[in-house]
C-alpha cells in the first residue's frame, strides 16, 4: 500500500493570522481548496475549514472582512506523518473526527489530506481484490461516517454521538483491518 508521501498534493494555501477571513476565503475559492494553514514566520500556528467559515462567521454573525483567521482557526491542527497509508489517516481521521490531516515529513508540511482524498486513494488502490460486497460495506460506512465526523458537537451532544457512532467506527475499523490483510496476500 503506498504511503502519504506518495500522494500528490495541491499547493497549499497558507495565510496569516491577522489577515482576514475574507481574504483567506477568497484564496481558497480562486485555487479550490477546502482549508488554508495558518503560519506565522515558519511556524503552522492552525488550519481554517470551509466548516469554520461557517460556523465561525455565517452562524456567529461575523463580519468576514473585520474577523482575523486567528479568531475563527483551530489552533494545533491534528496532523499525520508522511510515511503512513491512507488506512492509516482514515482511522486518524475517524479517531480524531476531523475531516482533514496535515501530512508532515519531520517538521516539513507536504500538504493536506482530506476525508474525500482518503476515499479516493482508498478505491485506486488494490481494493479491488476485495469481494464487491466487503468493498460496499467499507464505503457505505465511511460514506455514513463523514457527516458526523465534519460535525463539532459540545456536551451532552457529544457523548451522545460517541455513543453512538462507537459501532459504527469499530466495524470500519475491523473492515479496514481485514482489506489490509486481503492487500498484503
Amino acid at each position: 500500500m503506498r504511503t502519504l508521501q506518495e500522494y500528490n498534493f495541491r499547493e497549499l494555501v497558507a495565510s496569516s493570522p491577522s489577515e482576514s477571513a475574507h481574504d483567506a476565503a477568497v484564496k481558497m475559492e480562486n485555487r479550490k481548496v477546502g482549508c488554508t494553514i495558518v503560519i506565522s514566520r515558519s511556524d503552522v500556528l492552525g488550519i481554517v475549514t470551509r466548516y469554520d467559515f461557517i460556523h465561525n462567521l455565517i452562524i456567529l454573525g461575523k463580519d468576514p472582512k473585520k474577523t482575523k483567521v486567528e479568531e475563527i482557526m483551530h489552533a494545533r491542527p491534528i496532523s499525520i506523518e508522511a510515511t503512513s497509508t491512507a488506512t492509516d489517516a482514515l482511522r486518524k481521521m475517524i479517531e480524531k473526527r476531523v475531516d482533514r490531516l496535515v501530512v508532515l515529513s519531520g517538521k516539513k508540511i507536504l500538504g493536506v489530506i482530506s476525508i474525500e482524498d482518503v476515499v479516493a486513494s482508498l478505491s485506486n488502490e488494490n481494493f479491488l481484490s476485495l469481494s464487491h460486497a466487503k468493498y460496499e460495506q467499507i464505503f457505505e460506512l465511511v460514506r455514513r461516517l463523514t457527516p458526523n465526523l465534519i460535525a463539532r458537537y459540545d456536551g451532552e451532544e457529544k457523548e451522545e454521538l460517541q455513543r453512538e457512532m462507537k459501532d459504527e467506527v469499530k466495524a470500519l475499523l475491523r473492515l479496514l483491518e481485514e482489506a489490509e490483510i486481503t492487500l498484503r496476500r
